[in-house]
């Protein structure tokens, strides 16, 4: 490629407003949310939300954020985990229990920066095989497992191009 054609393709990329030269544009970003219920006698027993966000090329990592919350079963949750419904028995994010002094049963959020391996997570709950499931000290209920259903899921964009 000659030098002037070359000038003149730089020239272009700058003008066209794609945001390459500044790095806004070498990247792309996806996001969910998920919620879910669990009922018992046609009363909710609790309740969670998960928010994952993933970036892709030049910027790569993942994050969650998840809220389980549960009147009822308030200082009687002894652990908690998300799962992939298709493999119960594997646990893929361990969710630390909240202190009793704390009104929620678990809080928090984690990402790849932080170390946690959250890859398939979005896969996962967008389709619909996510839960979170908490295992208790009460006899009669001694787990109790939360659906997660997606209710916003975006895929891959790159924000910033037009």
């Amino acid at each position: 490629m000659r030098r002037s054609t070359a000038i003149y393709h730089l020239i272009a990329l700058v003008c066209s407003g794609c945001n390459l030269l500044s790095g806004r544009c070498t990247y792309e970003i996806r996001s969910l949310e998920a919620s879910g219920v669990f009922q018992q006698n046609a009363s909710t027993l609790a309740d969670a939300r998960i928010t994952l966000s993933e970036q892709r090329g030049s910027l790569q990592g993942q994050s969650i954020s998840w809220l389980v919350t549960s009147t009822d079963l308030k200082g009687h949750v002894t652990a908690a985990a998300f799962k992939d419904s298709s493999n119960p028995s594997q646990v893929l994010l361990a969710l630390p229990v909240a202190s009793a002094d704390r009104p929620e049963i678990t809080q928090g959020a984690t990402g790849s920066g932080d170390g946690a391996n959250l890859g398939g997570f979005h896969d996962i709950i967008a389709a619909g095989r996510g839960v979170i499931e908490l295992q208790t000290d009460i006899p009669s209920q001694p787990t109790v497992t939360i659906q997660l259903i997606p209710t916003t899921v975006s895929d891959w964009v790159r924000p910033y191009c037009s």
